[in-house]
């Protein structure tokens, strides 16, 4: 049997547990490590308290891809960092079951000890029987082994991307390393795959209806059969790996134009770039030369996704402006990895810096942990189509939320795709806000033969107005105030030949020709899809004159106007 057999070689620090993920964020040189507001028991300095205190080093391992009939291995650490002999015990890890043994025990003292792992995935496909669907798995073994001891787990896993707690006791307490693996599919079985699987629905009012769509693929050559698993209804069968995580997605709907990306609205506050940033499918990428990101949280911890990095990569994380050191360095090319970045922090405002000076970083977002998570009623949520079979084609599943029953509170679900080729979760979140927070805006109406002109501020443009000889013509609607959650920018241009205002929320004029058109800034923000309370503002065109026409009324009595679509939504 091949074996591909990685090697860490770990340094047991000084300091005391390290409380953070020991996995690189990027590339050969990325670097973590504990912050000095880290709480005592978690602190680097040197540990003088005379109890047993158990450490483990590195925290976390990736093993990369292991396909059928390969082994791959790592190496971690164990000392006692207080003076004497400390016993331990290791325990297969939750689902796995064991052999005959079932706990590995072992001791260890101020000499660092060895804790090998080996994952073996075999080469034969076990058809399992679940739901009345063949599901094909994978028969994996982990084996831990201490000295002359060892302890052997088994479990069936699919294909797919697996982060697994191994649990450590001692007189100390529990200590918990992890160990990350794929495990590759053989070619010729159906795959499931999902893009995006999280979706951030941003800040939204209620009496809100957001639609997303998720993409569902096949890598594989056979058939998948899927279908959408009923959603469970009670908050005691919720999945608790959403109870206290916020996930912020940084794709952005609506970039200016090809290649340039913007920050979204909704995360203005919170996210700051510098350097050369681009955009690729919605997503901020850079390719080195002294970039930054970064991110404001309040919480207690965060972890980053990654759409995909490159190898010679080479960047500095930063937690609340302290450098977090990494013990060991991964290289190597990737897509679509979740870094533990810190967790176990203080509840409260922090700031993490990705500092990227060589190779390419894609990120797709960012978890924030410590907030409690509600669940929507029934009919919150509504996924179609809900069931399909799919070859090589590309599916379009739509997401719908409803936001009209919604208490303002940050909600979170998940939606279970079942298959042929196994199960695999999608992820919903969206920050309900009160409605009463929304500041309306008048917009007032001045016009003059055929040319029409909005304003929120009468008083300032005042000798405009009558230099130009426009007649009021009083409230025409009310926008909202800027930051509106579900709202844009409404922006004017004028052109002075046509005699022509033209009103937008996208700031290209949204694929309007602009020649001749002078920016006039922005009114107020514009609703793009229906909120409570809210009215359609149509647009009229007329093709001999060049000119438009804005009203809420569905109909109108203006010779050679043409209707020319919905401007937005207004109040």
């Amino acid at each position: 049997m091949f074996k591909k057999i990685l090697y860490f070689v770990s340094i047991v620090a000084a300091a005391g547990f390290l409380l953070f993920s020991a996995d690189a964020l990027l590339g050969t040189n990325c670097q973590t490590g504990i912050p000095p507001s880290a709480d005592a028991a978690n602190s680097t300095n040197v540990n003088t308290d005379p109890h047993p205190v158990l450490t483990a080093t590195p925290r976390e391992i990736d093993l990369g891809t292991v396909k059928p009939d390969e082994t791959a291995s790592a190496v971690f650490t164990l000392k006692n960092i207080a003076p004497g002999m400390i016993s331990w015990s290791a325990s297969c890890p939750e689902g796995w079951e064991g052999d005959s043994v079932k706990t590995l025990h072992g001791s260890v003292s101020g000499e660092p000890d060895s804790l090998r792992l080996d994952l073996t995935v075999a080469e034969n496909i076990e058809n399992l029987l679940s739901d009345k669907t063949r599901i094909a798995a994978y028969r994996t073994s982990m084996k831990l082994a201490a000295g002359d001891k060892e302890l052997i787990c088994h479990k069936f896993l699919k294909a797919g991307a697996y982060r697994t707690a191994i649990r450590l006791m001692s007189i100390g307490g529990q200590r918990n390393i992890f160990v990350n693996f794929r495990i590759y599919a053989v070619r010729g079985i159906p795959s499931i795959n999902l893009n995006p699987q999280r979706l951030d629905l941003g800040m939204q009012p209620p009496g809100k209806i957001i639609s997303k769509r998720i993409e569902l693929t096949n890598k594989g050559r056979e058939m998948l059969k899927w279908s959408v698993a009923p959603r469970k209804e009670t908050s005691a069968e919720f999945s608790g790996d959403l109870q206290k995580e916020r996930y912020f997605s940084f794709h952005h709907d609506e970039v200016p134009e090809p290649g340039k990306y913007a920050i979204p609205d909704h995360l203005k506050d919170n996210l700051e770039l510098m350097g050369k940033w681009t955009e690729k499918n919605g997503y901020p990428v850079t390719k080195g030369g002294a970039s930054s990101l970064k991110f404001r949280f309040q919480g207690t911890g965060i972890s980053a996704f990654l759409q995909s990095h490159t190898e010679n990569g080479n960047c500095s994380v930063y937690l609340d402006e302290n450098l977090l050191n990494l013990p060991d360095k991964l290289s190597g090319e990737w897509e679509k990895k979740e870094i533990r970045i810190a967790e176990g922090l203080s509840e409260g405002p922090h700031v993490v810096t990705i500092v990227i000076r060589e190779g390419s970083l894609e990120m797709e977002g960012v978890k924030v942990f410590g907030k409690e998570i509600m669940h929507g009623p029934r009919g919150w949520l509504a996924v179609f189509p809900n069931s399909g079979t799919t070859m090589t084609e590309t599916e379009y599943i739509n997401v719908k939320v409803d936001t009209s029953n919604l208490a303002p509170g940050y909600y979170g679900d998940q939606i279970v795709f079942k298959s042929n080729a196994g199960e695999e979760t999608a992820e919903v979140f969206v920050d309900v806000i009160p409605d009463s927070g929304h500041k309306i805006i008048d917009v007032y109406l001045y016009s003059k033969d055929v040319d029409y002109l909005f304003t929120v501020d009468p008083q300032a443009e005042s000798q405009r107005l009558i230099q130009n000889g426009y007649v009021k013509e009083g409230i025409a609607f009310r926008l909202f105030a800027p930051q509106t959650p579900g709202t844009k920018s409404f922006y004017r241009w004028y052109n002075p030949v046509k005699r022509d205002h033209f009103y937008h929320y996208d700031p290209t004029g949204g694929g309007k020709r602009l020649g001749g058109y002078v920016y006039e800034g922005a009114l107020g923000n514009i609703a793009t899809s229906r909120m409570t309370n809210t009215r359609e503002l149509y647009r009229w065109f007329n093709p001999a004159t060049g000119r438009h026409y804005y009203s809420t009324k569905s109909t109108v009595a203006k010779r050679g106007y043409r209707y020319d679509g919905i401007a937005g939504y207004v109040r």
